[in-house]
């Protein structure tokens, strides 16, 4: 009876606990791998990189149509023109990478070449790279720099008189663009091309004049924007 009454009590506790053994544990669920995914921004440029972002004089022959620009000067610093140009809120408009206009933006540092086709002065190309300490802080100028541009639509230059017309402006891809007409200029029509991108840490700001420039402003800064995201580049 002693033994009986054991074997039921076994029996009793071995159901309690849910088996004693009789039934295999079902392994836990398990995770699947999930491949890790990992992305990280580029580098910023350093200043070093700068010169070397720039196109060569033949190259700005080929986008302007044009045989003999030669560099006419060659800057690590920003031109002030604003003496020669009214309203002073169409500046950025008027020329290329100008000291008011990147006044307390937080830029490091500047390359900036001008180019012309010698004397006879048909053809003009302004370029520039400003340097920032990161992308954010370019991303920040190029944003400023797309309300500033819409609210102007026409200016004057102080020293010759001459009136320009402001027209359509695009902001696509990261660059802005734009070609003002000079108004009652002499034959055969006089007009520059403007361009602002960004890439990285860097604003590319282009500016081109002849009596056509079409879009060779954008031309030109399109081909900076791309050996600045270039692995070369750094």
């Amino acid at each position: 009876m002693r033994r009986l009454t054991t074997v039921i009590a076994a029996s009793v506790l071995c159901a309690a606990a849910a088996g004693c053994g009789g039934a295999e544990e079902k392994p836990a669920a398990q995770t699947p791998d999930r491949p890790m995914i990992t992305s990280f921004a580029p580098a910023p440029l350093l200043d070093r990189a700068l010169p070397k972002l720039l196109l060569a004089p033949e190259q700005i022959d080929a986008v302007m149509g044009i045989a003999g620009m030669t560099v006419t000067s060659t800057r690590s610093d920003l031109p002030d023109d604003s003496a020669t140009m009214q309203p002073r809120e169409c500046l950025a408009l008027d020329g290329a990478a100008q000291a008011l206009v990147y006044a307390d933006s937080g830029f490091t540092a500047v390359r900036d070449v001008s180019l012309k086709n010698g004397d006879d002065f048909t053809h003009y190309a302004h370029q520039a790279v400003v340097l920032y300490p990161d992308a954010e802080k370019a991303k920040a100028f190029f944003d400023a720099s797309a309300q500033q541009w819409t609210q102007c639509h026409s200016y004057s230059h102080t020293q010759s008189g001459t009136q320009w017309e402001v027209g359509p402006i695009a902001n696509k891809g990261g660059m802005l663009s734009v070609v003002n007409t000079q108004l009652e200029a002499r034959a055969g029509g006089w007009a520059c091309g403007r361009a602002l991108a960004v890439r990285n840490n860097v604003i590319v700001d282009v500016n081109t004049c002849s009596a056509k420039p079409a879009d060779s402003a954008t031309a030109i800064a399109d081909q900076i924007a791309t050996r600045v995201e270039s692995p070369s580049a750094r």
